[in-house]
């Protein structure tokens, strides 16, 4: 058997449609040919179908590899040469050509209608899992993917592995000290239930229309990779048309609150009118290619945000500079490398979010409402072991020199004991690793996944995803007395009151930094 990156490389630079492509030809089929040109490179390197299936359609490949217990969910496995990658739940399918740092590095068919080189960072939202086949193949020389490295090689890849576990490993200590800062009592100020104001104005042509809106109106906005998004029910009004693309503000008690524009109407035959709208982060769902020497995050946005004519308010300087290249991404996704960069780098973490129809980048704020059993009128937890844990970490080297398997084990006795055995298992290319990727996985997976949602909380129009707020919660097992990071904050509207949903992360709580 040969190597899929071996010939995958000769195909770079072939273009095609998705109506008349050699993968189809071979295949039986013309359409969309990723999954296609997978399977065609995997055929011509001799590659068993019991190792690559013969697929066209990619979750179909996601549940061959699932079925076969073969399958690796993104943050759960460090990629290898020649590993199959899946991209956007389905949509999308690659081959992993390396690994460098915290980059993926692929070479994929039908991208912009060619076969072309990606990259990604590891942590990225797009990618979805891995189909394992490294472990199962031979290079084109006939000794494993691992033994055709020259010690060079193997010496610099072990080396870049190490520095990054290293920095993983620093960059929790940090994060868990940036988002989870003790509560003091005489920093809160509690939040009073009182009716709010909501003022509605629709712009279009030049007239200004103050919309009635029914109960339920909300507004969401998260963290990471979604736009603020607005949602509300008018009435159908000939005197008053609205339509999309026009601008719309929302404001509360006088103050303003959000702005956007409308993208989708949903008229109803009772006569109300389903209104969605988002703000100016709905164009960075808008894909392109980027190539930038020495920018910061800070610098990269001022260039996005110029090039799409979208209005920028005060960016955090972000200070660390960054050389990329991030080619058919969306704007959402080459702003979130950049920003894991920064974060690997520096350890600190940003928010991208609108403020009222101006872009700000921003590290965690404090937001002194209090949320406790008086202001949350209720709250979702759970923990668990079942998905995701693991308290033993083994690592297997194949040892050329001696003809056997070298076994490295990091494990918590404490935790079997109580869990009883959940092992993580991994090939490694390189004993030099073993020792710290072990220590770090364990680090990683050894602890009860936990998961933090308040709803109906008293609402607060300061409150938005990326600020930090104070919890005092005695739930369970846990005593919460932090700062934690909002991820996730749905404000509604209704009978005159103003609750939130939220969702938590930072401590003992799950994150998705």
């Amino acid at each position: 058997m040969s190597d899929l990156i071996d010939i995958a490389k000769q195909e770079l630079g072939y273009k095609a449609s998705e109506s008349n492509t050699k993968y189809g030809k071979w295949y039986g089929t013309q359409g969309p040919w990723c999954a296609m040109f997978v399977s065609w490179c995997a055929n011509r390197a001799g590659v068993k179908t019991s190792i690559v299936p013969k697929f066209a359609y990619v979750p179909t490949g996601i549940n061959w590899y699932k079925n076969k217990g073969r399958y690796k969910a993104r943050g759960s496995y460090t990629p290898k040469r020649n590993d199959i990658v899946f991209f956007g739940g389905g949509s999308h399918v690659g081959i992993v050509e390396s690994i460098s740092g915290s980059t993926l590095h692929t070479i994929e068919g039908n991208t912009t209608n060619s076969v072309a080189r990606r990259q990604y960072s590891l942590s990225n939202s797009y990618v979805t899992g891995y189909g394992l086949v490294s472990q199962y193949i031979s290079s084109s020389s006939g000794s494993t993917s691992s033994e055709s490295k020259s010690d060079a090689q193997k010496k610099k890849s072990a080396e870049e592995e190490l520095k990054y576990l290293k920095q993983v490993l620093a960059q929790q200590e940090k994060l868990d000290k940036q988002v989870s800062q003790e509560v003091k009592e005489y920093e809160i100020s509690s939040v009073k239930v009182h009716t709010v104001d909501v003022q509605l104005i629709v712009q279009h042509n030049g007239k200004y229309y103050e919309m009635p809106v029914q109960d339920g109106m909300k507004v969401v906005w998260e963290r990471k990779n979604a736009p603020g998004k607005l949602t509300f029910t008018t009435i159908q009004d000939s005197k008053r048309k609205i339509y999309n693309g026009d601008p719309v503000t929302l404001k509360i008690n006088g103050s303003k609150f959000f702005m956007g524009f409308i993208f989708v109407l949903k008229p109803k035959k009772d006569g109300l009118l389903d209104v969605t709208v988002y703000d100016q982060l709905r164009y960075f769902k808008n894909k392109d290619t980027y190539i930038y020497k020495k920018k910061t995050t800070t610098q990269l946005v001022r260039m996005i945000a110029k090039d799409f004519k979208l209005q920028v308010g005060t960016l955090a300087n972000t200070k660390k500079t960054f050389t990329r290249m991030d080619d058919d991404m969306s704007l959402f996704d080459i702003v979130e490398n950049s920003l894991n960069e920064t974060l690997m780098a520096t350890g600190k973490i940003y928010t991208l979010y609108d403020e009222f129809g101006k872009l700000r980048l921003r590290e965690p704020w404090k937001v002194n409402v209090l949320i406790d059993a008086e202001t949350g009128q209720d709250y979702t937890y759970t923990r668990t072991i079942d998905d995701g844990v693991y308290n033993q970490i083994k690592l297997v080297y194949e040892n050329t020199d001696t003809g056997s398997l070298d076994i490295y084990i990091s494990k918590s006795s404490k935790s079997i004991n109580k869990w009883g055995l959940l092992q993580y298992f991994e090939k490694i290319d390189d004993p030099m690793v073993a020792k710290l990727k072990g220590k770090v996985l364990l680090k990683m997976y050894n602890k009860v996944a936990r998961t933090l949602r308040i709803t109906g909380a008293f609402g607060s129009t300061k409150v938005r995803a990326g600020c930090l707020l104070p919890v005092l919660l005695t739930i369970y097992d846990v005593k919460v007395s932090n700062y934690l990071l909002v991820d996730k904050v749905t404000h509604e509207f209704s009978n005159g009151q103003h609750t939130m949903d939220l969702e938590l992360s930072g401590g003992d709580f799950d994150s998705s930094y």
